[in-house]
């Protein structure tokens, strides 16, 4: 078996969902399937799990290294869709989980889409999936400086948006890699300003953002969750970024104003120093949960 990414805040998030063994529940992002096989090994035969993933090698990576079971499903596509898909299996979930980050998989080995900032020859794609038609590297020679300028700084909080997105267009090189992207912010972005990360990445993270959408997936993901999960039913969230994580926010307490939902604990859930220690990565990770009533 290849290496399986663990994912941020495995136990609480599994705790969060209080998983009934006959259930039914929803994993919105399989990734490496490390949320999906745990939740697995607490159903029996009568319960279903439910796997989505909008990147096909995401699923076949899964479906090369894991067993497969009568009672897991598997669907190629967006969370945003999670009406469509569950009307297929005719049963109301008792719980639904959205990992809204990249497994270190994917940044690690992204298929020649531009998600590590590593590879520098590859190109700027950053595609989760494949059958969408924009790429990141279409948004850079497409966007004037201007709606660049705005992308970076909306989508990435980029302090220096419009000086990176200015050099872009003003470039006699077409910014079309990995390498040519992040070479061009070096020399712009002042070393000391984001200390040992890399100051790519608030720039990548807008691209991201932009190419699949992801603002507006999850706002419908969270609408149509919610809708669809039975009466005290969970829905479990976990963002890396604050625009994620004020969407999942915001959607959180309005339900609970409504009275059409709980918060399962008052404050955010984070990694501890233990897990943190292990994965610096984890770092932005924040846990919510919300049961509906």
């Amino acid at each position: 078996m290849q290496k399986i990414h663990i994912p941020v805040l495995l136990q609480e998030t599994i705790s969060s969902l209080e998983i009934d063994p006959n259930g039914f529940y929803i994993d919105c992002t399989l990734g490496d399937a490390g949320h999906s096989s745990e939740i697995l090994k607490k159903l029996s035969s009568k319960g279903v799990l439910l796997s989505i993933d909008h990147d096909q090698h995401s699923i076949d990576f899964v479906k090369k290294n894991y067993p497969q079971q009568d009672n897991w499903i598997i669907k190629r596509e967006n969370f945003s869709k999670i009406d469509e898909i569950v009307e297929e299996i005719d049963r109301k979930p008792d719980g639904i989980l959205m990992d809204l980050g990249l497994s270190s998989r994917q940044l690690e080995k992204s298929y020649s889409r531009g998600f590590s900032y590593q590879e520098e020859a590859e190109p700027l794609d950053m595609r989760m999936d494949e059958r969408l038609g924009v790429k990141a590297n279409d948004l850079i020679a497409l966007l004037s400086s201007k709606q660049l300028s705005e992308l970076f700084k909306e989508y990435g909080e980029e302090r220096y948006a419009k000086r990176i997105a200015k050099e872009i267009k003003n470039s006699d090189k077409k910014i079309e890699t990995v390498g040519d992207l992040t070479r061009l912010i070096y020399r712009i972005v002042p070393a000391s300003t984001y200390g040992k990360k890399n100051p790519s990445r608030r720039v990548f993270q807008a691209l991201r953002i932009v190419v699949n959408d992801e603002l507006n997936s999850l706002r419908e993901g969270l609408d149509k969750s919610f809708k669809i999960l039975k009466v005290k039913g969970r829905l479990s969230v976990i963002a890396f970024h604050s625009l994620e994580d004020r969407i999942v926010k915001d959607f959180f307490n309005n339900q609970v104003r409504s009275k059409r939902g709980t918060l399962l604990n008052s404050n955010v859930i984070a990694p501890t120093d233990t897990e943190l220690e292990q994965n610096p990565r984890c770092a932005s990770a924040k846990l919510r949960t919300i049961i509906k009533t």
